[in-house]
């Protein structure tokens, strides 16, 4: 099933709902743990609820390989064994103007907006040092930074960097071949951490190196095989309903995630959920009666990487003052679900600006990485690109 572009409204879609779901992650964080009501906050269920959008990490791995690999796949579909190798450095550079300038930016605000909510940081100087480089994933001393969801950003840095072997082994024994690969060296990985080899300290830390989750972004890279007729797979693929039974699966794993290891098996299942949602979604590619919402959730979609990268700091802005009113009397003796609505009042503010840093810091990087690729194509508008 041939794919255009890397420019595709429902993949925006999938986007702006894993965004949607970390952003609504992080206001459960903040309401029922980190700032909650007086005695504990209400409806524990909802809290339970919002924590499953943690699950748009996983989703946007998946994503992140399929848009990666994309160009590459229908250059190979369409060139053969004639291909030429990939221009590996001119890659990094592009991947470097489009997210790391950004990201730098946003982490600044992140600590301008914890002086003006606190007046301190809550990590050292060394801290943000590691954050800014990328590497605040290796230390537990240094993963959450000032920018706590940064860190699947260091894990996709460190996904990129092996893109190359990944694309070998595409091209050297096929897609699923290679997928079958990086499946085993992402259990063994798995397996080996499940018995707790490493020091306690680092023990946590492992499970989000990139050996953990090379399988998920691989899987997205297979899916862009198929999408330009590289790969042939069953129809089944694309039915709903088997991206349905296999997400249940993974949300059965989760109340049993302790027992027999089987948390070394949960985020491979929802990597294999997701790519199956990718395959249903990209199906209805040429669909085009996109509803108002479908609309929306595509323009959250084309600035996510923006909303991932604001959404917490200025929801950490909000959790001194939730604190604060969580104690007023009037709070306390109705028992208002305070904390939940101050967290939730964030996300108007935390869309808006979002759309306005995509605007003013990220568009011109996405311009400035087109350049690093080559001459800027006829008709290119970055408010449109987002691979």
């Amino acid at each position: 099933m041939p794919v255009a572009s890397g420019r595709s409204e429902r993949i925006n879609q999938l986007r702006g709902l894993a965004a949607l779901a970390v952003v609504a992650c992080h206001v459960g964080v903040s309401a029922y743990r980190d700032a909650p009501n007086v005695g504990g906050s209400p409806w524990p269920w909802l809290g339970l609820l919002l924590g499953f959008g943690y699950l748009g990490v996983p989703l946007f791995f998946v994503i992140s390989g399929f848009c990666i690999h994309l160009p590459q796949a229908r250059r190979l579909a369409a060139a053969g064994a004639a291909a030429s190798p990939p221009i590996w450095r001119r890659f990094f550079v592009r991947r470097f103007w489009r997210l790391y300038p950004p990201y730098l930016a946003a982490l600044a605000i992140a600590v301008a907006l914890h002086l003006v909510a606190s007046g301190s940081l809550p990590v050292p100087s060394s801290a943000v040092a590691a954050q800014a480089l990328l590497v605040h994933t290796f230390h537990p001393a240094t993963f959450d930074g000032v920018n706590p969801p940064a860190w699947s950003l260091a894990v996709e840095a460190q996904l990129y960097a092996v893109y190359p072997i990944a694309f070998w082994l595409i091209v050297r024994g096929g897609a699923l071949r290679a997928l079958a690969i990086v499946l085993g060296v992402t259990l063994t990985y798995r397996v080996v951490l499940n018995f707790d080899p490493m020091p306690s300290p680092l023990a946590g830390v492992a499970w989000e190196f990139f050996l953990a989750r090379w399988f998920e972004w691989v899987l997205g890279a297979v899916i862009a095989e198929w999408a330009v007729g590289r790969l042939r797979l069953p129809s089944i693929v694309a039915q709903p309903w088997l991206t349905a039974t296999v997400f249940g699966l993974g949300v059965l794993l989760e109340w049993h995630r302790w027992h027999y290891g089987l948390y070394t098996l949960l985020e491979p299942v929802y990597g294999v959920a997701f790519a199956l949602l990718l395959c249903a979604v990209l199906r209805r590619e040429h669909d085009v009666s996109v509803s108002a919402i479908g609309r929306y959730i595509a323009g959250v979609g084309l600035c996510s990487y923006s909303l991932y990268l604001l959404h917490r700091p200025i929801q950490l802005a909000f959790e001194p003052v939730a604190r604060q009113v969580a104690a007023w009397p009037a709070v306390v003796e109705h028992g208002l679900p305070s904390s939940l609505l101050i967290m939730a009042a964030s996300t108007p503010i935390v869309l808006w600006a979002s759309r306005l840093f995509y605007r003013y810091c990220e568009a011109p990087f996405i311009a400035r990485a087109e350049r690093a690729r080559g001459a800027v194509a006829p008709g290119f508008d970055s408010r449109r690109t987002r691979v």
